[in-house]
């Protein structure tokens, strides 16, 4: 009888199939339904290691610069994440400042953090401290919502465009960029691939 470690389940078609060893550039697709299941990849935690280290400068240019400049009939305004955060404070809209200094700034952060010490962990094959980081990447993963709130800026930008100058700063490409390297490193890279490389250490 397989052990459950040794077989995969299609998370779109629940077909299960038997785990085997993949080289590199080397991926399983499901035999249904030809959904990607695993890819091969030896060098998964450099990788993560890398673009985790990245994201981190990324969010850090995004916050401490202003992510847009409008002027509007004259009238000039910046958009910055905190002070839109400590703008929500101010105004006695409490509950919605706090949820957003949450999801926009402290989860994006501890999330990446938490990526770059599982790379670090895999690297030093400390199995142990990687498996705990790993169900807290997976919790973190569901409450970052800064690429949410990237699209709410375009969308928002795009209604006021015909009426106002819009120039775009260094933070709106550092945004864009974390949230490429977030959607990277959380959706485009399944959990399972990371367990998978947590179970050959």
């Amino acid at each position: 009888m397989k052990k459950e470690k040794d077989l995969l389940i299609c998370p779109r078609c629940f077909t299960v199939h038997k785990k085997l060893p993949l080289s590199k550039r080397h991926e399983a697709r499901c035999q249904r339904c030809n959904e990607v299941l695993l890819r091969g990849c030896d060098t998964l935690e450099w990788r993560v290691l890398a673009l985790s280290i990245s994201a981190l400068i990324f969010l850090g240019l995004a916050l401490a610069f202003p992510l847009v400049d409008i002027d509007l009939g004259g009238v000039s305004s910046s958009l910055n994440m905190i002070d839109a955060i400590s703008k929500l404070w101010g105004d006695g809209y409490l509950f919605i400042a706090i949820f957003a200094l949450f999801v926009l700034v402290l989860f994006p952060l501890l999330l990446m953090g938490t990526l770059l010490i599982v790379s670090i962990a895999m690297i030093l094959r400390r199995k142990r401290l990687a498996r705990n980081l790993l169900i807290l990447a997976t919790t973190l993963s569901h409450w970052s919502m800064l690429d949410i709130f990237f699209v709410s800026i375009l969308v928002a930008l795009v209604k006021i465009y015909e009426y106002a100058q819009i120039r775009f700063d260094i933070a709106f490409l550092a945004l864009a960029l974390f949230v490429f390297i977030e959607i990277y490193l959380t959706r485009y890279i399944k959990l399972e691939w990371y367990w998978e490389r947590w179970e050959r250490l």
